[in-house]
């Protein structure tokens, strides 16, 4: 009888062992994705605020909204993504606190 037990329970860790692992491959893919689309929103926000930097559109409003609006965005998405990882120091957000804090002075 303690046979039987014993190998349920070793299919059944088997399976735990192989479930945990396909969640943690997902969980890193996704990690990257929100990678990459966090790069994107930052490169997008700099677009827009060279372009509401140039002179022709210096001080549209529109162009003032959307850069906000982006920024905003941008904050939103650092927050989920400082959520979801581990391996970020405190050194590191530190020191994205400091350029943001030089951008805001630009």
């Amino acid at each position: 009888m303690i046979e039987v037990i014993l190998f349920f329970s070793g299919v059944f860790n088997i399976f735990l062992l192989w479930y945990i692992v396909q969640l943690l491959r997902r969980f890193l893919t996704f990690q990257e994705e929100l990678d990459d689309f966090f790069t994107q929103l930052e490169e997008y926000e700099g677009h827009v605020d060279m372009i509401h930097s140039l002179e022709r559109f210096y001080g549209d409003e529109t162009l003032g909204n959307l850069l906000r609006h982006s920024k905003a965005v941008v904050e939103e998405c650092k927050r989920f993504q400082n959520v979801l990882s581990d391996n970020e120091n405190e050194e590191e957000t530190e020191i994205e606190k400091e350029y943001e804090d030089a951008e805001e002075e630009y």
